[in-house]
């Protein structure tokens, strides 16, 4: 859900290189959901046998970001991380198990350029030696460190070459090497890892066959799908609401990587809960799956997409964001545009309507990104300031409270000087 990339100003989204969900994500993922595109640079010079440089607990001061989990977010700010909200199994990182209403810095110091943030696990990719650490809940091996054990400070991924991009699943996660390879590892009970077989749970990341031209991949609750050279869309995993786009008719479940339409300029994407969006080289949006919350209408008239769909007619989105209820997306000019459920205030529009279609909020503020999570919407202004809204029972909104908002509110951070 969660994809994750350093944020700038458009960011390319729950999703790391980079920031989105995810849950997912997703970078800004989250992506369960923001990500920038990994670029097939250097080659990774084979698997991480332990000998990578020390992590020397730096970042680009510039470093920023959001990210939305499904009960907790983080965020970079001027190159530190924190994280706050739900941390009952070390989710936020912070080296304790217990929930933080305001913004706590993650432990060991610990300097990512990007995080990932998934259902009750994050990972960060580091900002100098482009390793992954990960921390949280672990049960289905969701953070690659070789056992099943939940942790609450951060913790280098092994066995993972270099990284470029990065996604948390709900309890899965994905990255694309530096020389375009994909790598999987956590639950498989849906297929969503992509390796083919039945195994219920991996530990430590795993190859997702031999090609070396992935660009993008977001992981949402029991599917995944990736962007390969040029731009062709592949999807795998659950399928039973349409989260692979594969059209009507198709197998409820596929375990490999699998072609989606015959579109070859998607430049970024970010997978929900059982629905997933991507925006086109035209700045085009479309979105498939449960279609109830990501503003477009099935051809039936019914609540699934089978087929990735244009929402409206626009061609100016330059960032989306997607989750369980609801969907948000950035056009030129920083505009911040939300839909979906708003029961618990998540689109930011001031009031708890719903809303069928994209809807312009904040219109105040020039939006950088935006990430998704599970009822809660948080996104960064051009200024880097963080701005959270909707659900808050488990301190999702960092603001140092547990009550609901509606609108967009700015959160303070400790000092980062």
């Amino acid at each position: 859900m969660r994809s994750s990339s350093a944020s700038s100003l458009f960011a390319i989204a729950c999703v790391v290189t980079a920031a989105a969900c995810g849950i997912d994500d997703t970078v800004l993922r989250d992506a369960p959901d923001a990500a920038t595109l990994a670029d097939g640079g250097p080659s990774d010079g084979g698997p991480n046998d332990g000998a990578s440089p020390p992590f020397d607990g730096t970042a680009p001061a510039d470093a920023h970001g959001v990210f939305a989990g499904q009960y907790f977010a983080c965020a970079i700010v001027a190159g530190r991380s924190f994280c706050w909200g739900s941390n009952v199994l070390g989710t936020l990182g912070t080296g304790d198990l217990q929930g933080h209403l305001s913004p706590a810095a993650v432990a060991t110091g610990a300097s990512f350029r990007a995080i990932a943030a998934g259902e009750s696990h994050a990972c960060g990719l580091e900002a100098t030696a482009a390793r992954v650490l990960c921390w949280g809940g672990g049960a289905s091996g969701q953070l690659g460190l070789g056992d099943t054990t939940s942790r609450s400070t951060p913790d280098v991924v092994q066995d993972l070459p270099p990284v470029a991009q990065l996604s948390a699943g709900y309890v899965h996660t994905c990255a694309i090497t530096t020389g375009g390879a994909l790598y999987c590892w956590g639950t498989n009970d849906e297929g969503e890892l992509g390796i083919g077989d039945a195994q219920a749970n991996v530990t430590r990341p795993i190859a997702v066959g031999t090609s070396t031209d992935w660009l993008m991949v977001s992981g949402g609750q029991g599917h995944t799908c990736a962007l390969r050279k040029p731009g062709t869309l592949w999807c795998w995993g659950r399928n039973t609401a349409g989260e692979l786009g594969l059209g009507e008719g198709q197998p409820g479940q596929l375990r490999t990587p699998t072609r989606v339409g015959t579109f070859d300029d998607f430049t970024t994407l970010d997978a929900g809960q059982d629905n997933a969006c991507a925006l086109r080289k035209d700045g085009s949006l479309w979105c498939w799956g449960s279609g109830e919350f990501v503003g477009a209408t099935a051809p039936d008239g019914g609540n699934i997409l089978w087929s990735p769909t244009q929402v409206g007619s626009d061609t100016d989105w330059v960032q989306v964001s997607t989750d369980d209820f609801s969907t948000c997306a950035l056009k030129a000019k920083g505009r911040l545009f939300c839909w979906g459920r708003n029961a618990e205030g998540q689109l930011g529009a001031g009031d708890v309507a719903y809303r069928p279609a994209p809807t312009a909020v904040a219109d105040g503020t020039v939006w950088a990104n935006v990430s998704v999570g599970r009822m809660h919407t948080c996104a960064e202004s051009t200024a880097h300031a963080i701005y959270c809204t909707g659900v808050d029972e488990s301190g999702e909104l960092g603001l140092g409270d547990t009550a609901r908002r509606n609108v967009f509110t700015p959160l303070s951070f400790p000092s980062t000087h």
